[in-house]
């Protein structure tokens, strides 16, 4: 069975570079530029771990992450981040974020990531 992964990124660039890593894997990937499509998405999928770029629209968005979590209560959520010191990234460690990985991010580390996580 393949696994599921969500990237949200507002960044063309790095959401291709991220999804062109994650395809060559042999995960199945769907990739969104705002948060906004989100919930459409979840009605219809479920996804094994789900990356959301914190500057990207509608990723702060209220509850969010609760959402997320009652849609996709398997899936892991990954944040992406640009900004270190960043106090989102401690609101979203609270509401149940797994981890955060840092733009520009090491392609090895992220599939290290990943690969730990569908391994769980």
């Amino acid at each position: 069975m393949r696994r599921s992964i969500l990237i949200v990124d507002q960044n063309p660039n790095y959401l291709e570079i991220l999804k062109a890593l994650l395809e060559k894997k042999g995960y199945l990937v769907t990739a969104l530029e705002d948060g906004y499509q989100i919930g459409t998405v979840l009605d219809s999928k479920t996804f094994d771990i789900i990356f959301l770029d914190s500057e990207t629209a509608g990723i702060r968005g209220e509850g969010l992450f609760a959402k997320i979590k009652r849609e996709c209560p398997h899936s892991y959520i990954i944040l992406i981040t640009s900004k270190r010191g960043n106090g989102f990234i401690k609101e979203a460690m609270d509401t149940g974020v797994y981890g955060c990985i840092d733009k520009p991010f090491n392609p090895d580390e992220v599939l290290t990531m990943v690969n730990h996580l569908i391994r769980s």
